[in-house]
């Protein structure tokens, strides 16, 4: 197997976040604009001076409390803070939401729809900036709960077996065995081999410098990141693209060097 560059990896499909940005907007805003707009009671108990968001939830009587919460929840998850409306665009806002609990719901005309398209697709990049990446999450929970070590290229992995020879090098010829899988188990029969002798430097990088961690004897898991696998070019047909791939590897001999 040859070295390759990194491949690209498959982008997380976002469609589901446009409806849903709609819908938080068009259904969560309504508690929103209810809790902040409703006329209060007068205040059982005043809190003493403190922060605002406190001091605001302080003046309510216990049982609205929850709701004033509640709408700043909501309004913090739909991002209304970083629209950037001006306070008479957020009053409007707040004046159709009360318009249609009254039962006086105002029409959308073609005005109202690009700006709801356009704050669905805000709030949608919002939101996409948030979510952690999938690869980074797997390698950090083998890092945190597996054990697994990580080196300064990426590498991540795990001494099984520690093995009592010497270390292979870069320009070394060895003999070793190895086993693909993905990362949720599938078996990956293309990449495997039993007692394959080849030179250490036409391994996949990430094989190569996991060989090179091991004395003879010696057995490890090394988790490759794409960037230590293929190019897209020479990508598998058999294997997913742009996934981490997972070797168990075996060191038997070093016969050259």
């Amino acid at each position: 197997m040859k070295k390759s560059p990194l491949p690209a990896a498959r982008p997380v499909s976002r469609g589901i976040w446009f409806p849903l940005a709609i819908l938080s907007l068009a259904t969560n805003g309504l508690l929103l604009v209810w809790a902040v707009r409703a006329p209060a009671k007068p205040a059982l108990v005043t809190a003493p001076a403190q922060s605002t968001a406190t001091s605001a939830t302080a003046l309510l009587p216990r049982e609205l409390a929850p709701y004033a919460a509640l709408g700043s929840f909501m309004a913090e998850n739909n991002r209304i803070s970083d629209l950037g409306w001006t306070k008479p665009q957020f009053a409007a806002f707040q004046d159709g939401f009360r318009s249609s609990y009254e039962g006086r719901g105002l029409p959308m005309d073609d005005a109202a729809k690009r700006l709801r398209d356009d704050v669905s697709h805000r709030v949608q990049a919002m939101l996409a900036t948030e979510r952690p990446d999938p690869m980074q999450e797997y390698f950090r929970t083998l890092r945190e709960k597996e054990g697994v070590l990580r080196t300064a290229s990426g590498l991540h992995y795990r001494i099984t077996e520690t093995g009592a020879g010497p270390t292979a090098g870069a320009g070394d010829t060895v003999v070793m065995s190895f086993a693909a899988r993905t990362p949720d188990g599938q078996s990956l029969p293309a990449l495997s081999r039993a007692r394959v002798r080849g030179a250490v430097k036409d391994l996949l990088p990430g094989l190569a410098e996991g060989v090179q961690l091991l004395r003879v004897g010696g057995k490890a898991l090394v988790y490759l990141p794409p960037a230590l696998a293929y190019s897209d070019a020479d990508w598998p047909a058999s294997v997913p693209k742009g996934t981490p791939l997972v070797f168990f590897i075996e060191l038997h001999e070093i016969v050259g060097r």
